[in-house]
């Protein structure tokens, strides 16, 4: 417990009052954060207001031009469209949890809110999410692989510092997911579905190519088996694209087996662009081992960057 906390328990003159109101039931939860909340909105005046926003990192707009983003964003799910990903329009909330729980995120780093609910702050969890419920309902069926994208909005606690770095910024993700058929079939699909739209979406840029870095990673009994398999895969199918192989990176509590990054080489510059990897989320929230999923994503944010 930080000192911070442990100064505010002091005060209030109950060190275990944090345990005994986590000890509640989630509705109780809710009701007096409800409560607490809405005795201090009754002490703010219009002048306070206006006063933390000028304060608050995360409530300021961006200074792009929002034409601009949404013209990015209608490309983006354009060429998902066009490749068989069904797209997605998100809610602004998640479950609370949906991405310390099974995302190896700090909660610090989420916006927590009431009623069960945060800001969300990663498409890839929620679509994952969203993809486990119809599994469990068998509302989904992922024998041939499911494949769902979105853009949206999302806000993070953390402070970054740079340009292109904002406190809420644009997300591009793919989620896809598909059931375990030996040999590593499912999981060559899925590599392969998601690495060709983003070799489509940078082929049109003018004086510019990418790299894809391959960098292997545990979670998977047959490490080096499935790495070498991955990397095969990929080698052969994107035989015009530069493919480098990471073997230091293994320890990596996020990704398991594999991960890629994306690079974009414009003139003398390489930016790194694009993330993506398996990841165990729907396996955990369904519990079948078979399931697999990949997520991917760019952030829009750094791409009009890269455009200005």
């Amino acid at each position: 417990m930080n000192v911070a906390i442990t100064r505010i328990l002091n005060i209030l003159g109950d060190v275990k009052i944090v345990d005994k109101i986590v000890n509640l039931n989630s509705s109780d939860i809710n009701s007096f954060l409800l409560s607490v909340f809405q005795s201090a909105v009754i002490k703010k005046t219009p002048q306070n207001i206006l006063a933390a926003f000028s304060t608050n990192r995360f409530t300021s707009p961006s200074h792009f031009d929002p034409i601009a983003f949404h013209n990015l964003e209608v490309k983006l799910l354009s060429l998902s469209e066009k490749l068989g990903i069904k797209n997605l329009l998100l809610s602004p909330s998640a479950p609370l949890g949906s991405c310390s729980v099974f995302g190896c995120v700090n909660q610090n780093n989420v916006i927590s809110a009431l009623r069960g609910t945060e800001t969300l702050s990663d498409p890839s969890n929620m679509i994952a999410i969203i993809i486990a419920d119809g599994l469990k309902k068998k509302i989904l069926r992922n024998e041939d692989a499911i494949h769902h994208a979105t853009t949206t909005r999302v806000v993070r606690a953390q402070a970054f510092e740079g340009k292109g770095f904002y406190a809420h910024f644009g997300i591009f993700c793919i989620v896809s997911s598909g059931k375990d058929k030996g040999s590593y079939s499912c999981e060559s699909e899925l590599l392969i579905k998601h690495l060709n739209y983003y070799k489509d979406l940078f082929t049109n840029i003018e004086n510019s190519k990418i790299s894809i870095c391959l960098r292997k990673r545990g979670g998977y009994p047959d490490r080096d088996g499935f790495f070498e398999k991955m990397t095969a895969i990929v080698k052969s199918s994107l035989p015009e694209i530069q493919i480098t192989i990471d073997l230091n990176s293994e320890d990596n509590a996020y990704y398991k087996g594999i991960n890629f990054k994306i690079y974009l080489h414009c003139n003398d510059d390489v930016i790194e662009i694009a993330d993506g990897g398996f990841v165990n989320w729907i396996s955990e929230m369904t519990g079948n081992k078979k399931n697999r999923c990949l997520i991917s994503g760019i952030g829009i944010d750094r791409l009009l960057t890269l455009e200005e």
